[in-house]
């Protein structure tokens, strides 16, 4: 190993052992809304740190410099742009800006990661992190139930805080995606009716009637969940469990709903879902390469993946698995039709 190499390593070493540092201060800037208040000064704008301050609600003569610190933080991780200004005095003040990759952040009917960030780091789902070693690899089973007493949709239902910090978490993240997706998947014309099961307050499913407004929809999720849902024309929410029974459409789509199946394929108990299994399933999510790579979206869907093991026990898969899975259920064809941001959510499409 050469001397830069092994400098290399020691840095790239030093910095996974500090990786908590950035998601920390990502988490204190949303709740206070700093990208927020960087795109009220309008599109291509730089703020200084002290005209961001002045609009928080501190009396603290240190806000700017902290802010500063911040900010310097993500514009080292390209997360924001800068430039360097000489004031008056001669002395040198760095302007911040948003870039493309901020803007994900920012509150916005097209949907916002934030939400999803505050998912992450809600006190409930950072407990089961801080017991991964016994919790998940020493003992087993449920991580999230093993911590709590109950699994997180039971979580749900006694918490009501938690149950809306979750749906909104799951409408900022898949309103972003569903946007992308409706743009180059064509699959839902010709449909007479669509259930989105697992669908949440029915957001995405709002999105694809509101293009295609000849299909019904019926929203499909946990009674709870479906209980806090706003009313939109032309969908009908359902409450009730897919492993019993599924509301009959034209074509059933889940999104994340299927990472929840580790091992078993998706069989009907009932013999009228049966019947039901004869038409499309659209499944929307993440494609795990068959090797480890170190592309962004291959680090995504692995971090994902862990996620998914924490919190509900499932688990992400590649084409092939989802292949197999598809043939164990029943169905004859699988295909991946087309793939948002770099296959971070793909289009796949189960026939009978």
């Amino acid at each position: 190993m050469s001397l830069k190499e092994e400098d290399e390593s020691c840095v790239q070493a030093m910095l996974f052992a500090t990786t908590h540092v950035f998601p920390m201060v990502l988490k204190a800037a949303l709740e206070l809304n700093l990208f927020d208040i960087m795109a009220e000064a309008g599109d291509g704008a730089y703020v200084s740190p002290s005209k961001i301050a002045s609009r928080l609600p501190t009396q603290n003569p240190n806000a700017a410099s902290l802010v500063d610190r911040m900010l310097r933080l993500f514009a080292s991780h390209s997360l924001l742009s800068f430039t360097l200004r000489t004031l008056e005095d001669g002395s040198i003040e760095r302007f911040y800006g948003l870039t493309p990759t901020s803007r994900f952040f920012l509150k916005s009917d097209d949907g916002s990661l934030a939400s999803m960030f505050a998912l992450t780091y809600h006190r409930a789902t950072m407990e089961v992190w801080l017991n991964l070693r016994d919790a998940v690899v020493l003992e087993g089973g449920d991580p999230f139930q093993r911590l709590h007493g109950m699994n997180m949709f039971e979580y749900m239902e006694n918490d009501p805080t938690f149950n809306k910090v979750f749906n909104e978490g799951m409408v900022g993240d898949s309103t972003i995606i569903m946007k992308k997706i409706m743009e180059i998947y064509k699959g839902f014309e010709g449909l007479s009716s669509l259930v989105d099961v697992g669908g949440g307050t029915g957001a995405c499913l709002n999105m694809i009637v509101s293009m295609y407004p000849s299909i019904k929809g019926i929203n499909f999720d946990l009674p709870h969940v479906v209980q806090t849902a706003p009313t939109y024309p032309g969908i009908e929410h359902v409450g009730g469990s897919m492993l019993v029974s599924i509301p009959k459409a034209d074509a059933i789509m889940l999104k994340r709903t299927m990472v929840r199946l580790r091992h078993t394929p998706i069989i009907p108990r009932t013999t009228t879902q049966k019947k039901k299994l004869e038409h499309l399933r659209i499944k929307l999510g993440m494609i795990f390469p068959n090797t480890p790579d170190s592309s962004k979206a291959s680090q995504y869907v692995a971090q994902l993946d862990i996620d998914m093991m924490i919190a509900i026990g499932g688990k992400e898969r590649t084409a092939r698995e989802y292949e197999i899975l598809c043939k164990g259920s029943r169905f004859s064809d699988f295909q991946v039709v087309c793939c948002a941001y770099g296959c971070l959510s793909a289009v796949m499409e189960f026939h009978k």
